[in-house]
């Protein structure tokens, strides 16, 4: 098989996945499901994705890097504190809406057991670690209190979190505003403590 082939065999996998998956649903495909959406081999399907959370998960791969790429990129041009705030705020509104968009995948026990589930929230949390660390002036140190700051503020756009509240990828977001300006004043109250600790 050419490299070519297995491009086009990925992308008809991704493709069947993306029509099973385009509302709401209470499940995921089966792999099954996939191999004869698709129209490629069992074999195949597998040799890709050897089951359902990396499948799900590889799907939403490039939504993710583009989300986070951009925030590493902000913060690295960030010179002030207020700007490594705006960009910690930019953010968690970017992650919050991606994450609603694809809740329903997120909140599968497959997506939710799967590697690339874990990878994100490490990503989710290293964004906002940087940001607090920028805002403080605390350089690469990882107090305590930094942490259970990283950790709430992370969560304010968690996938079990939103639907807990009652969320669906296809409702509004009322509580978005409000869930972010929470976290922002978590983040200042840490940031203030940091730097008083840090001035000690």
């Amino acid at each position: 098989m050419t490299r070519s082939d297995a491009l086009l065999n990925r992308q008809q996998i991704m493709d069947a996945f993306h029509n099973a998956t385009r509302h709401e649903v209470d499940r995921l495909p089966t792999m099954s499901d996939i191999v004869k959406l698709s129209g490629v081999g069992r074999g195949t399907v597998y040799r890709h994705f050897p089951d359902m959370g990396s499948l799900a998960f590889s799907f939403m791969t490039k939504g993710y890097e583009a989300l986070f790429a951009k925030s590493r990129e902000m913060l690295r041009s960030a010179t002030t504190p207020a700007q490594s705030r705006a960009v910690l705020e930019d953010h968690l509104y970017r992650y919050r809406a991606f994450t609603k968009e694809n809740l329903a995948i997120l909140t599968t026990s497959e997506v939710i057991t799967s590697d690339g589930c874990n990878l994100a929230h490490t990503s989710q949390r290293q964004a906002v670690r940087r940001a607090l660390r920028d805002m403080s002036g605390i350089g690469k140190t990882s107090p305590d209190l930094l942490e259970t700051a990283v950790d709430l503020i992370s969560r304010s756009a968690d996938p079990a979190h939103l639907k807990s509240v009652g969320l669906t990828q296809d409702t509004d977001d009322p509580m978005a505003n409000t869930a972010i300006k929470l976290a922002l004043e978590i983040a200042d109250a840490v940031v203030l403590q940091l730097k008083s600790s840090k001035d000690e």
